[in-house]
């Protein structure tokens, strides 16, 4: 059962969580949905998601389109009071405060509001936004490896694997098996503005190398397939 601190809290979070305007035609920031409702086949009422950095159960979601038609899986932030709105709205996914890395370590987090879109590990990108963090903490990290082994996802593929760490998406990339997991499709951030920057990158390099080519691009979300799925539309 879930424990708010107070009654107060509880309906801020249910303010926050379902009385909040929300895009009609897609739910993600980007549309990256969009483009997974092209590339889903509208018959595949079951997969499984990974969302790291999940933010909110319903604004600006990659994976809320995709829990609303049937699909489960795991959804990870870093903030607390973030997998508080998940446990009200999406009870029936695994809902997972954590702060994932490449390795298991200490570092800071930087927050700029109480229920923000920036939440970061990355100093650079915190750095960026020009103004003071509302706080910064210490966290101990951990490998999405790591989570999916202690989950009831430990001995499954993924359909789905979306990342948004804010600057740390790199990171977060290397934390996860790709040979044992097997996602299908590959949603991750970057901010690389030209297509020579994005193919210069170490996520594009990274991920090339495990066989995902690059299907889209929605503003800063890049959106990979690997080849082998090539006909994930009628197969998934």
């Amino acid at each position: 059962m879930n424990t708010f601190k107070s009654a107060g809290h509880f309906l801020w979070l249910v303010r926050k969580t379902w009385i909040t305007r929300v895009a009609r035609l897609y739910y993600s920031q980007f549309g990256e949905d969009a483009v997974l409702r092209e590339i889903i086949s509208p018959a595949c009422n079951k997969g499984i998601y990974v969302d790291v950095g999940a933010y909110h159960p319903i604004k600006f979601s990659n994976t809320y389109a995709l829990h609303k038609r049937g699909w489960r899986g795991i959804n990870i932030d870093m903030d607390p009071i973030k997998i508080e709105a998940f446990k009200l709205a999406r009870a029936s996914d695994v809902n997972i405060c954590a702060a994932i890395s490449s390795e298991k370590t200490v570092k800071q987090a930087y927050n700029f509001s109480k229920y923000g879109l920036t939440s970061t590990l990355d100093p650079e990108t915190a750095a960026a936004e020009g103004q003071a963090p509302v706080s910064v903490r210490n966290v101990e990290t951990t490998t999405l490896d790591d989570v999916l082994e202690h989950s009831r996802y430990s001995n499954q593929e993924i359909d789905l694997l979306s990342i948004d760490a804010e600057g740390h998406d790199y990171h977060v990339l290397r934390s996860i098996n790709l040979e044992r997991y097997k996602p299908k499709i590959i949603i991750v951030e970057s901010v690389s503005f030209s297509i020579r920057d994005v193919m210069n990158s170490e996520i594009y390099q990274y991920l090339e190398k495990y066989g995902y080519r690059l299907i889209s691009w929605t503003h800063i979300s890049l959106i990979f397939r690997v080849d082998r799925s090539a006909i994930f539309r009628f197969q998934l």
